[in-house]
C-alpha cells in the first residue's frame, strides 16, 4: 500500500482511480500480487458505485498500474467460475526510483571487470557470498503466505456473498430466506414475514435438499417458501392439501396443484 500513496498526483491524479488503487493494494500480496476483491468488496469500502470501479480497474489496468495475474489463486479457493472477481497483480515497478547503478568493474566484490575480454581480474577470494534468500526470510515468507492465506479466504467468502442475485443454485442445508424478497413476495401473497414458522422453513428445506435437480435464484427461492407457507396454513385449516411425498415434480408445478 505504501507504494500506492507514494505515486504522486501527477502520475495518477484522477481521485477514484487513485482510491481504487490504494484499496486494491490493500488486498496484494507482499510483492504486488494476487489482489483480487470483488468489485462489491471495494465500491463498499470506497464508497464508489459497482458500476464505477469495475470503470476504474479498467482505467488503471489500461494506464498500465496493474494487469491480470494467475487466475489459479483465486480459482484454488473458488470453485466455481462464476463467482471468482479478476485477479490482478500490481504493477510495483512502475513509478518506482530507479535502483543505483554502478559500472562494471567499479565494486571488486562483484567479481565484474570492464576489460572487453570479460577476464574477471579483480575477484576476490574470500568474498563474502550473497544472502540465501530462502533461508534468511523463511521465516517471514510462512508469516507471508499464512497472511495471504486467510486475506484469500476473507475474498472467498465475500466472493460468495456478491454473488450475481440472478444465479440459480440447488437448495442447501445452510440456507435462510434473503430478507428483501421474502418481504416483497410475503406482501404480494398478503402475509406477514413473522408469520412464517422456523418449522415451516424447515419442512421447505428438507423437501428441496433432497431435491438437488431443482435450482431458482433467491427471489424465486423466497416465492416457493411464502407459496409453500400459505398451502401448509391452508391445509390446516382443512381448504386444502399440502405439499408431500405424492408430489413427482422438480418444477414449481406443485404451485399449482388442486386438492384430490
Amino acid at each position: 500500500m505504501t507504494w500506492a500513496m507514494d505515486i504522486p498526483t501527477s502520475s495518477l491524479d484522477n481521485p477514484a482511480a487513485r482510491h481504487v488503487l490504494l484499496c486494491m493494494a490493500n488486498y496484494a500480496g507482499p510483492e504486488g500480487r494476487g489482489a483480487f476483491p470483488s468489485a462489491a468488496t471495494i465500491s463498499k469500502q470506497t464508497g464508489l458505485s459497482e458500476r464505477t470501479v469495475r470503470l476504474k480497474l479498467d482505467e488503471l489496468e489500461k494506464a498500465g498500474w496493474i494487469a491480470e495475474g494467475n487466475q489459479a489463486i483465486a480459482a484454488a479457493y473458488i470453485d466455481r467460475r462464476d463467482r471468482r472477481p479478476v485477479v490482478y497483480d500490481l504493477q510495483l515497478k512502475r513509478g518506482a526510483n530507479a535502483a543505483p547503478r554502478k559500472d562494471r568493474g567499479a565494486d571488486d566484490r562483484t567479481g565484474c571487470s570492464s576489460q572487453p575480454n570479460g577476464v574477471q581480474e579483480n575477484a576476490e577470494r574470500g568474498a563474502a557470498a550473497a544472502p540465501n534468500t530462502p533461508l534468511n526470510h523463511q521465516g517471514t515468507e510462512q508469516l507471508q503466505q499464512r497472511e495471504l492465506s486467510d486475506l484469500i479466504g476473507q475474498q472467498d467468502q465475500q466472493a460468495i456473498e456478491d454473488l450475481d442475485e440472478r444465479q440459480r443454485y440447488a437448495m442447501f442445508a445452510d440456507w435462510s430466506p434473503d430478507s428483501r424478497y421474502l418481504i416483497a413476495q410475503s406482501q404480494i401473497a398478503g402475509v406477514k414475514p413473522a408469520e412464517i414458522p422456523d418449522a415451516v422453513i424447515k419442512s421447505f428445506m428438507g423437501f428441496f435438499v433432497a431435491k438437488p435437480s431443482t435450482v431458482d435464484t433467491s427471489a424465486g427461492w423466497c416465492h416457493r417458501l411464502v407459496t409453500w407457507f400459505t398451502k401448509e396454513r391452508a391445509k390446516s385449516a382443512g381448504s386444502a392439501s399440502g405439499p408431500g411425498s405424492e408430489l413427482d415434480d422438480d418444477s414449481t408445478d406443485w404451485m399449482r396443484q388442486v386438492p384430490k
